[in-house]
């Protein structure tokens, strides 16, 4: 008796390299596609809301002033920036805004005091450090805000820094910033030249030397005063706060649009973006990224998050498409040219194989393993469709098997061994169609016509 042999569901065929789920999660891996692209595969569109917060009011109207503000302005904003001046404020927060603001305008008054009264623009930079750390107390890491360095004496660089930017301004003196990754620093343009002021502590004046680390950011006045923001939104990064950082992060780029701001909302775009596409709101992520790279483009790293968003649009489209549907959706991301070769790889191998597992469910192994090797002869470096392929061939050989062994466990031999002969000449080689053969025809014998 010949042994009937089972075919494999295609899409999870073990033999094809990757079954279906492999492929789809695969496909999670990548990054990219267009709304036309997404409304045609039925998933959802952007969404109508404007997902992109714009600049406060406040904060426009504070950018508006002249390039290099006053100290007073730059008091203003550095209080608004450490949300110690909110508009909304409570009673007792407001008090304390106008506690910290007038502790400020001393300082000024304090600086230019000292301009009155020191020679030298090199001496009267070193006046204006010392002056600075009789206020202040403890040194904090986190502690960046302006009203807490000029009401409790606690500071981190970024608050010593601003506050040293005011003062130095009050004095009537070119005051500008430098940004590390984790440190910030005030440097005077002098008529003698650049001194360098490490505020953190009080025997920082000219204690630099040299040329500022690699990667150093350099930043006006507006900068410096603008780090509170930025820092701000690292906090609310930290705490998965992804809108309130992004918000944060406009309001900074607003008041000082320099390199080193556009650097902090770019991350803050993509952050926000990424959270909506683990959350599975593509189109929320899309938007957001359209809207971002419409209001702050051209700009290279924006392109790639509004392509990382679409990608990851296209994928769950793809992964909820119908076998057409998905194929179609291949396509017309390839035409795009937003995905590399990998994502197209498997998004191809994902519609091939509903294609073809269709084709075998219905009993048309034949239909199945050519509809595969269409799929190769399109995309011949593909690896997983030629496995694709392999698997759909097995399968029309162990239903032609089947065929030739029912027939011949009927001892209809002749029509056995013409059903295999057939099936050897679409794949001559295959080895349990050539056994079957040598089974027909030994049943046959020898000198007896099949």
């Amino acid at each position: 008796m010949i042994y009937n042999t089972h075919t494999m569901g295609i899409c999870h065929s073990r033999g094809s390299g990757a079954t279906t789920r492999r492929i789809v999660d695969a496909l999670r891996d990548f990054g990219v596609a267009t709304a036309l692209v997404l409304a045609a595969a039925g998933a959802p569109s952007p969404s109508a809301e404007p997902v992109l917060p714009s600049p406060s009011a406040e904060v426009l109207a504070l950018a508006a002033g002249p390039e290099a503000p006053t100290a007073a302005e730059l008091l203003a904003a550095a209080l608004l920036f450490s949300d110690a001046a909110r508009a909304d404020a409570a009673r007792a927060d407001a008090a304390r805004a106008d506690a910290a603001m007038a502790a400020g305008l001393e300082a000024i008054a304090a600086a230019e005091a000292l301009a009155a009264s020191v020679a030298g623009q090199y001496e009267l930079g070193a006046a204006l450090l010392a002056a600075m750390h009789a206020r202040l107390s403890e040194y904090r890491l986190m502690e960046s805000r302006l009203d807490r360095a000029l009401l409790e004496g606690r500071y981190n660089c970024v608050g010593s820094s601003t506050l040293y930017a005011i003062m130095a301004s009050a004095a009537g003196l070119r005051v500008r910033g430098v940004l590390l990754d984790d440190h910030a620093y005030c440097y005077l343009e002098t008529a003698g030249g650049r001194v360098d002021v490490e505020t953190t502590i009080p025997g920082g004046y000219d204690a630099r030397k040299g040329e500022p680390p690699a990667g150093a950011a350099d930043v006006s006045v507006r900068g410096v005063i603008a780090l509170a923001l930025r820092n701000r939104a690292t906090t609310l990064d930290r705490s998965g706060q992804w809108d309130g950082a992004l918000a944060l992060a406009v309001d900074a780029y607003a008041y000082a649009p320099d390199p080193s701001s556009f650097s902090t909302l770019v991350g803050r775009v993509n952050n926000a973006v990424a959270y909506r596409i683990r959350s599975g709101a593509y189109g929320e992520a899309l938007g957001l990224a359209e809207a971002a790279q419409l209001a702050y483009g051209p700009d290279r790293r924006l392109d790639e998050i509004r392509r990382s968003a679409a990608l990851a649009a296209a994928t769950e489209a793809l992964r909820v498409a119908k076998p057409d549907e998905a194929l179609a959706l291949a396509d017309g991301v390839a035409a795009s040219g937003i995905a590399d070769e990998a994502w197209l790889e498997r998004a191809y191998a994902y519609a091939y194989a509903g294609l073809a597992e269709r084709l075998r469910a219905a009993g048309d192994h034949l239909g199945a393993w050519a509809l595969a090797s269409e799929a190769v002869a399109r995309f011949p470096a593909y690896g997983a469709l030629s496995s694709l392929e392999r698997t759909a061939r097995i399968n029309w050989a162990r239903a032609e098997h089947n065929r030739f062994a029912a027939l011949y466990n009927a001892g209809a031999y002749g029509e056995a061994l013409a059903v295999v002969r057939a099936a050897l000449a679409l794949a001559p080689g295959d080895a349990m169609l050539l056994a079957d053969e040598k089974a027909a025809a030994e049943a046959i014998g020898p000198g007896q016509r099949p």
